[in-house]
């Protein structure tokens, strides 16, 4: 845990890294298999239909208008490393082209997302991010709860009061409730706040203790926040008492727009 500051604590997690991830392969759910196959070949990665067990790593394809949000869970399982919604108003000739950057960024994290608003809001991503980091370290009991509770609560933050804008909840009331639900539907509705960006990244090393350390980012587009000492105080806290109590290290950077977050596994 952190002692009450938000800081950082290993100068490994804060290097630059450089390829950790080799794609061989691309899974696109909805994507008709003709289109699948060239973009794949522009991208020189294998085109699957379904993700092989024990394969190399493999990157899925999100269509992003809610037509093909994977519902499998193995599509959120090794060897699935990054998924990466193609950027808005992209045809087809160019969809290679505005995608080789992502894949160059997931390259240097062992798991990757980059997703709009709208997509993530709809994936429920503290839980598959748990599930694809509990896939490559066993977690178990108080501490696989404690690390899902602080992934859900970073991605909501990021979601709902970064990209989105909306207060949080000054007080536990009907009205309250009622304003907050309200203000989440008309943002969601909004095309500009829905397509803002949401990167994921995960990276595990070994830590000087002997265990692992995951490091885990989450960068959202928003208007960010200044942290103070009330850290868990409406929409400016952002939960941030929350996440650090359970963080075995806390970095707030960008002006708010990312939080850097460290697990001992």
């Amino acid at each position: 845990m952190i002692d009450g500051t938000i800081q950082g604590t290993t100068q490994e997690a804060d290097q630059a890294v450089g390829c950790r991830t080799r794609f061989a392969g691309l899974l696109a759910p909805g994507l008709a298999a003709d289109r699948l196959n060239r973009l794949a070949l522009a991208l020189r990665l294998s085109p699957l239909l379904q993700a092989p067990a024990g394969s190399a790593p493999l990157a899925v394809l999100l269509a992003g208008d809610g037509s093909a949000v994977p519902e499998s869970d193995a599509l959120w399982l090794p060897p699935v490393a990054a998924w990466i919604e193609p950027p808005a108003d992209t045809g087809a000739s160019d969809t290679a082209d505005r995608l080789a950057p992502f894949l160059a960024e997931a390259a240097k994290s062992d798991l990757y997302l980059n997703l709009t608003t709208a997509t993530a809001h709809d994936l429920q991503l503290g839980g598959r991010l748990l599930a694809a980091l509990s896939a490559r370290h066993p977690l178990e009991g108080d501490r696989r709860d404690d690390i899902e509770l602080a992934l859900h609560e970073a991605v909501s933050n990021a979601l709902v009061h970064g990209n989105l804008g909306v207060a949080g909840m000054k007080e536990l009331s009907a009205q309250e409730l009622e304003r907050f639900s309200r203000d989440l539907g008309d943002r969601l509705a909004d095309p500009v706040l829905a397509g803002r960006r949401i990167v994921v990244t995960l990276r595990i090393d070994p830590a000087e203790d002997g265990r692992r350390l995951a490091t885990v980012e989450i960068t959202d587009e928003g208007a960010g926040f200044t942290p103070g000492p009330r850290a868990n105080s409406g929409a400016s806290g952002r939960g941030l008492d929350l996440i650090g109590n359970i963080a075995d290290g806390l970095t707030i950077e960008d002006g708010g727009r990312r939080i850097r977050m460290r697990f001992r596994l």
